[in-house]
């Protein structure tokens, strides 16, 4: 088995050069409007989005962009990065909420999130 991508959705197209790319380094591959016949077949909301497919080389993500608020629940996404006080740094910047858990035996447990909630745990 193989994960193919990830979809997430997002409120406002900027994130998607703001966050996905400027932070998180993610960069385009292309772009298609999901129908509305089709949304309501597989997601049952009855309108068309706009969807980007963003990728790392490594990790694929289908950002929908729906300006409706979504539950958190505990979903989130764990990437492992390797300048993570860089990350840290670029979220500071942009104003991108950023929680450090600090551990006394381990390395700190960074967590931040977009505009539209999705969180995002970052591992060296």
């Amino acid at each position: 088995m193989k994960l193919l991508h990830i979809g997430l959705n997002i409120q406002e197209k900027e994130e998607l050069v703001a966050f996905y790319q400027n932070i998180l380094g993610f960069y385009p591959e292309y772009q298609f409007d999901l129908n509305s016949v089709l949304a309501t077949k597989v997601f049952g909301i009855g309108r068309q989005v706009e969807v980007f497919l963003y990728s790392n080389k490594i990790i694929q993500l289908e950002l929908f962009v729906y300006p409706e608020k979504i539950k958190q629940g505990f979903a989130h996404l764990c990437i492992e990065v390797n300048e993570i006080e860089s990350i840290v740094e670029k979220c500071e910047h942009a104003g991108y909420p950023i929680r450090r858990i600090e551990h006394n035996d381990k390395p700190d447990t960074l967590f931040i999130r977009d505009k539209a909630g999705n969180i995002f745990e970052l591992k060296n």
